[in-house]
């Protein structure tokens, strides 16, 4: 089986594609499969060599993994595999799969593309590998859980999948991925210009949130589910030594709601005997943070926390399904950057009926804030987000979007034009970067060498364009 990661317009290669390297573990273990990992985005590759390097493999399946941006891509990917038959002309065209985030937000739709076969929803580890025997006759097509498939012509959708609680049995299958590749500083965002080791890898130690945040994907369900801190301590030391990873960065999107799991894995880290780095990018939740736990995670050699804020503004906390405890989040933010931990904010404008007064308002908390990076969006309205379906008529505008670029806005659903909205973003930007006092803090805990200090820079030199992009 061949698994792709698209090529998408406007996107770096960070991080690699855990999801395929979970899927071709799962499928090599269970069914002894050969598996190759094609990232195109990392090549960026055009479709083209895409294509070529499916005739070289003549795949019987190939799954394709696809965030709502990758959308037009990997339609496109699935109808020129589909065109070309690359097994040759005595073979049968290929069974083409689509999973991740967009085939999961999106669902019966997506399969008025003859080219695509089936969709694969949620987590696929046995999903896929179930389908796959179903496929080769072993098994029935309708039994496979968590699938939509197509029935004279039409789409549906099988019994949801029942996710896995022990996540411990799940690895990934780093030699398929390559890390090496992604050693490189050139395959890093904006954002991880600023970390410490360019021997970097990205890791994920839980899945599910319990929150109910409107904007959000919901691929892993409510749920919280953990890997053992034995389990990742014990990941972490074999890429560590197998690859000399010197920086890692969790990607969970809880990794802190089990408090006493996380400062277990804080202290193992702590007692390795190499000296690691560790970063939280995802945005962890500030109001499930304590102080000892920064303590521990900065002992363990964690150097920047991400905390996602989105607003400022308790009405919008509430509508949005958030409900963040503000108070406790300036507090954590303060204890946090106090610590010399590089401590960054996200914000969102433009929630359903956000005024100009309540977007100032969300830019002045950040300003008076001690964080030392924050990064302002727009709100996109993503297929299958609770927002998207929040109405008939915004589900229809949404599904004729184009996602691909996240610094522009797509649908505005605040009470104030775009050109204002445009505006405000701007003028968060400068006068966060350019306070005086901001400046002076970046300058004391961020540079602790020459190209961290560029870095900071570089944000700064970054915040006075309209379409900065984090």
């Amino acid at each position: 089986m061949l698994l792709i990661r698209p090529n998408s317009v406007n996107i770096v290669a960070s991080p690699a594609p855990l999801g395929l390297g979970y899927l071709a573990q799962a499928l090599r273990s269970s069914r002894n499969d050969e598996v190759k990992i094609l990232d195109a985005r990392i090549g960026r590759l055009a479709p083209e060599e895409v294509l070529h390097a499916v005739r070289e493999f003549a795949p019987r399946v190939v799954g394709i993994s696809a965030l709502s941006l990758d959308a037009k891509e990997a339609h496109h990917l699935a109808r020129l595999i589909k065109s070309e038959r690359p097994g040759g002309k005595g073979r049968p065209e290929p069974t083409i799969v689509l999973g991740g985030a967009y085939a999961s937000a999106r669902g019966e739709p997506i399969l008025e593309d003859m080219s695509v076969d089936y969709l694969v929803l949620g987590e696929g580890e046995a999903t896929l590998a179930e389908l796959i025997n179903a496929l080769e006759g072993q098994g029935e097509i309708e039994n496979v859980a968590g699938i939509i498939r197509r029935d004279n012509g039409k789409p549906v959708r099988n019994r949801p999948r029942v996710p896995e609680e022990d996540l411990d049995r799940l690895s990934v299958a780093w030699d398929l991925i390559g890390p090496e590749r992604y050693f490189s500083p050139w395959a890093r965002t904006s954002e991880n210009t600023l970390q410490r080791s360019s021997r970097m890898m990205s890791i994920l130690t839980s899945r599910g949130c319990p929150y109910n945040c409107i904007f959000c994907h919901n691929l892993f369900g409510k749920k919280f589910r953990a890997r053992t801190p034995e389990n990742v301590v014990q990941e972490i030391k074999e890429l560590a030594l197998r690859y000399r990873a010197r920086e890692f960065e969790i990607i969970d999107d809880s990794f802190n709601l089990d408090l006493d799991r996380a400062k277990t894995i804080a202290r193992l880290l702590a007692e390795l005997p190499v000296k690691l780095h560790f970063t939280f990018p995802n945005g962890l939740r500030a109001d499930r943070m304590d102080e000892n736990l920064l303590d521990l995670l900065k002992s363990a050699g964690t150097y920047r926390i991400d905390y996602a804020v989105e607003s400022a503004v308790p009405r919008i906390q509430k509508m949005m399904g958030k409900r963040l405890n503000l108070s406790r989040t300036k507090e954590v933010i303060a204890e946090t950057s106090r610590r010399r931990i590089l401590t960054a904010g996200y914000f969102i404008l433009g929630f359903p009926g956000e005024t100009e007064q309540e977007m100032q308002a969300t830019v002045e908390w950040a300003l008076r804030s001690k964080l030392h990076i924050a990064s302002f969006f727009y709100l996109h309205p993503f297929p299958g987000t609770p927002l998207a379906n929040s109405s008939p008529e915004l589900a229809a505008r949404v599904r004729d979007t184009d996602f691909s670029d996240y610094s522009t806005i797509t649908i505005n659903l605040s009470a104030i034009p775009d050109d204002l909205m445009r505006k405000i973003r701007r003028s968060a930007y400068r006068g966060f970067y350019f306070h005086p006092s901001r400046i002076a803090r970046n300058l004391r805990d961020a540079p602790k060498n020459f190209r961290t200090l560029i870095s900071v820079f570089d944000i700064i030199r970054l915040s006075l364009k309209d379409s900065v992009n984090y």
